[in-house]
């Protein structure tokens, strides 16, 4: 008897876990990178990835992604630039604000 949590194919559970393997850096730096600028702790910064990607309806990866590349200056190859455009509008507004004056308050 299987457990309600078990994958029905092994395979999709190392196919899921290597995913998240290959996600985490860029969330985490990500989130560095929010904690600096705003000086937030690492669940405000998570929280507030996570409410973008939910408001834009793109992945978590890709809003990190972004994040990572307009904190380095980079461009991004693996995000569309309308995808780009619309996550850095909505970290602007509700992230960034006026991110080199006193840090802000959590994201609500």
């Amino acid at each position: 008897m299987t457990s309600w949590r078990s994958p029905d194919d092994p395979a999709d559970e190392v196919a899921q876990l290597r995913n998240a393997l290959d996600t985490q850096p860029v969330i985490e730096q990500a989130k560095g990178m929010l904690m600096l600028v705003r000086g937030w702790t690492a669940a405000t910064a998570f929280d507030a990835l996570r409410n973008i990607s939910q408001r834009t309806n793109v992945k978590l990866h890709d809003i990190a992604t972004v994040v990572v590349a307009a904190g380095s200056r980079a461009e991004t190859t693996s995000v569309s630039a309308e995808t780009s455009a619309l996550v850095l509008e909505q970290l602007h507004q509700h992230a960034l604000g006026s991110a080199f004056d006193a840090p802000a308050e959590p994201p609500a």
